[in-house]
């Protein structure tokens, strides 16, 4: 069986080196600075610098390969970086940003093959191009998923703005990917490194509200959309949304006809949640063919032995080749269900 890991970041040598030499020209640059005497690396991103370091482990391939050696991963799922989603930018900007990360990660995989699949970025601030640079990513360059911010500025992932990329995205049948991106955090949410600890799962609870209470996974039957960090609160707060369905007033009222219930079983939710009972919640909320193995590699919160901490929980055999092998997540070759 190969053992896949579905939640992993890389910002590819080749992507470093286009925002070193064209960067300023599209509002993206790199800084570096003394820290401890360490030189540290940040790349900016429309004037706002990225909330980490560039840590080498982003780019570092062969420390990659190690790292999922022993953590029994075979393929990883690489998207890029969510601090470089530059939604921000104008939208030929963006569109720049977006096509340099998609063909850093397009040579990480022809450099490997069978070790690692693409997501997309697309700038989702300008629908209509996210479309079409999501169709090059997956017919020119083979990426296999896109990952998207939780929102754009202000705007949900309901909008009916984002109706090109929804539509391009179902007929392309590949996974959206819906991680949090650190944007415009208040001062007060970076104490104690919470916009991580709690802001990165309630953007993502946000999300997939919008997408269960507006419409979207009813009006695109057929999408696949896998929510990071287990789901955030979602599986634990099912019940709350679920009654805001009905009793919400009319003026706030869902915009389908189905209940967030009924849609649950349309989402996807990796493991990366660092407690036992946590998974075992969201095994029995999603159901195995619904979760897939994540790690966050290589940033602080990731998980270093995400196969270990599924066997923890000692699921029956057929439940655990299920999440391992992201069973539901993509697509056979040729197409079809799974």
């Amino acid at each position: 069986m190969t053992v896949v890991d579905v939640h992993a970041h890389h910002v590819g040598a080749h992507a470093v080196d286009r925002i070193r030499e064209e960067g300023e020209a599209h509002g993206v640059r790199l800084t570096s600075r003394e820290v401890d005497g360490r030189r540290v690396t940040r790349v900016e991103v429309g004037g706002r610098p990225s909330g980490l370091p560039l840590i080498p482990r982003l780019s570092d391939v062969a420390e990659r390969l190690a790292w999922m050696a022993a953590a029994g991963v075979d393929v990883q799922l690489v998207a890029p970086w969510m601090d470089l989603a530059g939604y921000e930018l104008p939208p030929r900007d963006g569109l720049w940003l977006a096509r340099v990360q998609n063909d850093s990660t397009a040579a990480l995989c022809a450099a490997h093959p069978g070790r690692f699949k693409g997501a997309a970025a697309v700038p989702l601030q300008a629908p209509d191009l996210a479309a079409a640079e999501l169709r090059r990513a997956v017919t020119e360059l083979g990426h296999e998923a896109v990952q998207i911010g939780a929102r754009v500025g202000g705007t949900g992932l309901d909008d009916p703005s984002l109706a090109p990329f929804w539509r391009t995205a179902q007929e392309l049948d590949v996974p959206v990917i819906v991680h949090p991106a650190e944007l415009d955090v208040p001062e007060r949410m970076r104490r104690l490194f919470l916009h991580i600890l709690v802001g990165n799962p309630s953007e993502t609870t946000f999300a997939a509200a919008a997408l269960l209470l507006g419409g979207i996974l009813e009006e695109y039957p057929g999408l696949r959309v896998l929510l990071v960090h287990g789901g955030g609160f979602v599986p634990y707060q099912m019940g709350r949304l679920d009654r805001g369905f009905t009793a919400a007033p009319p003026a706030a009222r869902a915009r389908g006809r189905l209940s967030p219930r009924q849609l649950a079983g349309r989402l996807y939710f990796d493991t990366v949640l660092h407690d036992d009972d946590a998974l075992r919640h969201l095994l029995d909320f999603a159901g195995p063919g619904r979760v897939a193995l994540g790690s966050d590699y290589p940033f602080p919160m990731r998980l270093d032995r995400p196969v270990a901490a599924l066997d923890a929980l000692k699921p029956a055999e057929e439940d655990r080749a299920r999440v391992l092998s992201a069973a539901g997540l993509f697509r056979p070759p040729g197409g079809g269900g799974a």
